[in-house]
């Protein structure tokens, strides 16, 4: 995947390159959402179907966004690039671990980077960047800066037991089973939770 022609957008945000990441305004923040819905409603089950509008109004609450532009283009367009993957991140403050919620990837996009470079760009945002990846994923990371200022403990997510191509993704990037839970999204499917735990130093 090069890196000149894909834009990994985060909102809310606290700043980001003015030129290939220009601040999203309200309504396209809606039509982007709206886009993630529609691609979740193709990849993932009825019953593991998030209400993003919903779920995104909630404090704490990040949506990142996989788009690829254009050679001819200067700068993403949100509301009409191709939209390859995004994730949603939530931070609790309380217990200070970070919880993805959410990766879907276009079916046409997979094993190209994109849900990677999703995952990894949450990672950047807390404050833990993966220290391997290729150049071009390096160089795409390096467009967001730290979202969330409090120290993160760790990041968990869950995964389908029978979904080995998102496990060794999430692998990849530092994750760890931690346990399976019976029938997490319905009987006879199966979760690992897996995390990423991080140690402080002084």
């Amino acid at each position: 995947m090069d890196s000149r022609n894909i834009a990994l957008i985060v909102h809310p945000t606290l700043r980001q390159d003015k030129n290939r990441c220009p601040q999203v305004s309200k309504g396209d923040y809606q039509l982007v959402i709206a886009r993630c819905q529609q691609l979740e409603k193709r990849v993932f089950p009825k019953s593991e179907a998030m209400d993003l509008s919903k779920e995104l109004r909630k404090p704490n609450q990040f949506l990142y966004v996989v788009l690829q532009i254009p050679k001819s283009a200067s700068k993403p367009d949100i509301t009409r690039d191709p939209l390859l993957s995004y994730g949603v991140l939530a931070f609790n403050k309380v217990d200070a671990v970070a919880r993805i919620s959410k990766v879907c990837t276009d079916p046409r996009y997979r094993k190209q980077g994109a849900g990677e470079l999703v995952v990894r760009g949450m990672l950047t945002s807390v404050g833990h960047p993966c220290e391997t990846g290729s150049e071009e994923m390096q160089e795409s990371l390096r467009l967001i800066c730290p979202i969330i200022q409090t120290r993160v403990a760790s990041v968990q997510l869950h995964v389908d037991t029978e979904r080995q191509d998102a496990i060794r993704l999430y692998t990849r990037c530092g994750f760890v089973k931690k346990t399976e839970i019976q029938g997490y999204y319905a009987e006879n499917r199966n979760a690992f939770l897996m995390s990423r735990s991080f140690i402080f130093l002084g």
